[in-house]
C-alpha cells in the first residue's frame, strides 16, 4: 500500500482542535534522547528509551505487534471482526486508529497525538522516497523512524534493527533467526522441483474470484516463495493490484490450485458449476489465506508471510518440504504471536 500523505492534511478547524495537544507534544522535554540512523538512511533524534510507537502503516503495525505489543498505542483497521478473537488479550482493548494511508478510514491524528507516541514507525529504505511522508509527522513534533520491510528477505534485518531501537535485541534475534531459518529451508525444497513439475496457482482475491495479480505483482510474492507459478501473466497498473479477469480465462489458465483471500469465494466455488471443470476446484484445492489475526501473505504483506510461506509450501511440494506443518505453526504463533492455537483452527488449515 502506498503511502498517501493527502490523508494526513489537517483542516483549519482540526488545526485549532489539536492545538492544545499539539503544543503539548512541541514543548514536551526529551531529557533522555539520542540520534540514530534509519533504515531508510535518515538520520533521527528519538528518545533514548521507547515506550510508545505509533505504528502508522499495516507493515510496521505487524511488525510492532510482534515485537513490542505493550508499546502500541492502537489498532490500524486492518483486523475484521472473526480474527480479533486471535489478538492477544492485552492489546484486544486498543482503540482502532483508523485505516492506513491509502486504504481504509482516515486515521484520527486527534487520538494518535492524545496518546503522545515517542515515535512514528514506516516502511523504507535508502531506494524510497520517504520525505513527503515523514514530513507530515515531523512537522508537528513527531520523530519518524523506518525500517526496511520492502521485500521478505528483509524480513530478518527489519525486525533486528527494530530490536535495537526499542532495547529488545535478544527476542529480535530469536525473530529473525527464526525467520532465516524458514525462509533458507523452503528455497532448498523449492530448488529441487523441477521448473516444469511447478504448481500453477490463481490467486483469488475477492468473493466472485474474479480478482487477481499479476504474476509479477509484489502482492503474490508469498506464493512465489513457496514455488508456486502464477497463472495470470500482466503488467501490475497500480500498486494496489487487485486485477479484473473473466471466468473464461480462469477456465483456460486451468490453475491446479486456487489461494483464496475472501473465505466466501471457497464456501460458495465448490457448488457453481460454472467454476466446476476447473481442476483445483474438482479437486478439492481451493485454500482460503487464514488471518490470525493478520492475513498469513498479503493485504498486508507483512512479517505474516514467513508463516504463510511455510504453509503454502508444504501444501504445494509435502514430499519436498517434509516438515510437521502443525507443530510449525503453534510455533511461530507462540514465539511472534504469543499465542496458543487450538486444534479446530489447525484441522481447517491443514485439510487436504
Amino acid at each position: 500500500m502506498s503511502a498517501n500523505p493527502s490523508r494526513f492534511s489537517l483542516t483549519i478547524r482540526q488545526w485549532f482542535r489539536l492545538a492544545p495537544v499539539l503544543v503539548a507534544v512541541l514543548i514536551a522535554p526529551m531529557t533522555h534522547a539520542r540520534e540514530i540512523t534509519d533504515m531508510a538512511g535518515r538520520k533521527v533524534v528519538v528518545p533514548d528509551q521507547i515506550r510508545r510507537i505509533y505504528a502508522a502503516q499495516p507493515y510496521t503495525h505487524v511488525l510492532t505487534y510482534m515485537l513490542a505489543p505493550d508499546m502500541l498505542i492502537g489498532h490500524l483497521s486492518i483486523i475484521n471482526g472473526p480474527e480479533k478473537r486471535f489478538l492477544r488479550p492485552e492489546v484486544a482493548d486498543l482503540p482502532m486508529l483508523g485505516g492506513a494511508p491509502g486504504s481504509g478510514p482516515a486515521v484520527n491524528m486527534e487520538t494518535v497525538l492524545a496518546a503522545k507516541p515517542d515515535i512514528v514507525l514506516m516502511k523504507g529504505n535508502a531506494q524510497s522516497d520517504v520525505s513527503r511522508a515523514a514530513e507530515k509527522f515531523t512537522q508537528i513534533g513527531l520523530p519518524v523512524v523506518f525500517v526496511d520491510l520492502e521485500h521478505i528477505d528483509d524480513y530478518p534485518a527489519g525486525i533486528e534493527f527494530f530490536g535495537r531501537l526499542i532495547g529488545r535485541e535478544d527476542k529480535a534475534k530469536q525473530l529473525a533467526n527464526h525467520a532465516r531459518k524458514v525462509l533458507a529451508d523452503v528455497d532448498r525444497a523449492v530448488a529441487s522441483i523441477p521448473d516444469d513439475r511447478r504448481v500453477r496457482v490463481y490467486y483469488a482475491e475477492s468473493a466472485d474470484g474474479l480478482a487477481t495479480e499479476c504474476d509479477e505483482s509484489f502482492h503474490a510474492d508469498a506464493i512465489k516463495r513457496a514455488g508456486g507459478v502464477i497463472v495470470h501473466h500482466c503488467l501490475l497498473k497500480t500498486h494496489m493490484g487487485m486485477e479484473k479477469v473473466s471466468l473464461e480465462q480462469i477456465i483456460a489458465y486451468n490453475p491446479e490450485v486456487i489461494v483464496a483471500n475472501d473465505p466466501q469465494f471457497e464456501a460458495t466455488v465448490s457448488a457453481d458449476p460454472r467454476w466446476a471443470g476447473i481442476k483445483a476446484v474438482a479437486e478439492r484445492r481451493v485454500w482460503t489465506v487464514p488471518h490470525t489475526p493478520f492475513n498469513w501473505i498479503d493485504r498486508p504483506p507483512s512479517v505474516m508471510r514467513i508463516l504463510g510461506v511455510q504453509w503454502l509450501a508444504k501444501r504445494f511440494y509435502p514430499k519436498a518440504y517434509p516438515i510437521d506443518l502443525r507443530s510449525e505453526l503453534r510455533e511461530f504463533h507462540q514465539l511472534f504471536m504469543g499465542i496458543k492455537l487450538g486444534d479446530e483452527d489447525l484441522d481447517k488449515w491443514l485439510k487436504p
